[in-house]
């Protein structure tokens, strides 16, 4: 197809239109998936960025190249419409497969389970899972950090995983193992001798001193504890009773 000027100008418009929706779309997913979905530091080291960038490659790229490559206004109107109808159905079922892809992969729980502080996901209850509800009586926090205590017995271990592989419900995520959230402070504090070993091994010491200096803090006034994303690592720091203050 020859594009001729007249033609060119009717394209860009039509994909500024739609561009301008697109931008608008993008701009509340951001603000969902900064703020809700994965809110910080989880953004950066869990998935957020990831989910930033599959819907902003869906939403503000795909759909409005399609429109500059299929509108043409020289065409009769029920084609002009049908060719409308397929540009939204296209960008509408990958915007969904985005958004759900991103939505289901938000971190819904930090747990503490055993040395490490990692994230859980709906996939990991299974069927189990029922709402968010039934998370947040073990934390205030968004998402809930919460004491998982699994039975260090060799009994208790082959529940664990027999769980696991008949039901798909991961280890973390078994919630029968779940503790009040007044048990949470103590239990990072029984690790810090570990947890402050492995920030020097992991090379992190300086950005702790870095952040003490920022605020004001003492290392005694405060309680750390590393959360292993699937991007990246970062340290939450709580304050004695176990309440997350900020990370680094």
């Amino acid at each position: 197809m020859k594009f001729t000027k007249p033609l060119l100008i009717t394209k860009l418009k039509a994909t500024g239109v739609h561009l301008s929706i697109s931008v608008l779309i993008f701009v509340y997913l951001t603000y969902k998936i900064v703020y809700d979905w994965y809110p910080w530091p989880y953004f950066a080291v869990d998935g957020g960025w990831q989910g930033i960038r599959l819907v902003g490659a869906v939403d503000l790229v795909l759909g409005p190249l399609i429109t500059f490559l299929i509108f043409d206004n020289r065409k009769k109107r029920r084609e002009i419409v049908f060719d409308l109808l397929t540009i939204a159905a296209i960008q509408i079922g990958a915007l969904a497969y985005g958004v759900h892809a991103t939505y289901s992969q938000r971190p819904v729980a930090v747990v503490l389970i055993d040395e490490f502080m990692i994230s859980a996901i709906e996939e990991h209850y299974a069927e189990s899972w029922t709402s968010q509800d039934a998370l947040s009586v073990f934390s205030d926090e968004h998402p809930p950090i919460i004491l998982s205590e699994l039975p260090m017995n060799r009994e208790g271990l082959e529940k664990i995983q027999q769980v696991k592989i008949e039901q798909k419900i991961y280890e973390h995520a078994q919630m029968e193992y779940y503790r009040p959230r007044e048990q949470l402070g103590s239990a990072i504090e029984s690790r810090q001798a570990l947890f402050a070993d492995r920030m020097v091994s992991y090379g992190d010491r300086p950005r702790f001193d870095a952040w003490l200096a920022e605020s004001g803090s003492s290392p005694e006034e405060v309680l750390i504890a590393p959360f292993s994303g699937r991007y990246g690592r970062v340290w939450l720091v709580f304050d004695r009773d176990g309440n997350h203050i900020d990370y680094f």
